[in-house]
């Protein structure tokens, strides 16, 4: 008798292994682990998260499941960089001050 626990694929629903790392009827990632993708201040470190995770624990990157589409972040903005974000505001802010 095997040990391994089913795993669901959040794309197909279909069940999978354990320890497969993606789904063999759609492709989707099954472990929620670091995209490693280069950041802001730096690459992301491949650590193994929880699967409701938009974003890495240990490195702050987003995660494969956040950018494969299987979960979103709670916090819209999010994924802006900081530049950006406040760009926005200043804007909105000289918009009520001023009323241009």
């Amino acid at each position: 008798m095997s040990n391994k626990k089913p795993v669901t694929c959040l794309r197909c629903s279909k069940t999978a292994n354990e320890n497969d790392k993606f789904c063999i009827d759609c492709g989707a990632p099954l472990q929620n682990r670091c995209s490693d993708e280069p950041g802001l201040l730096k690459k992301g470190c491949s650590h193994l998260n929880v699967q409701n995770a938009a974003f890495c624990a240990k490195c702050g990157e987003p995660t494969l499941f956040q950018l494969h589409g299987l979960i979103t972040p709670i916090y819209d903005n999010a994924n802006k960089p900081l530049f950006s974000r406040i760009n926005h505001l200043q804007q909105a802010l000289k918009n009520n001050m001023f009323g241009d």
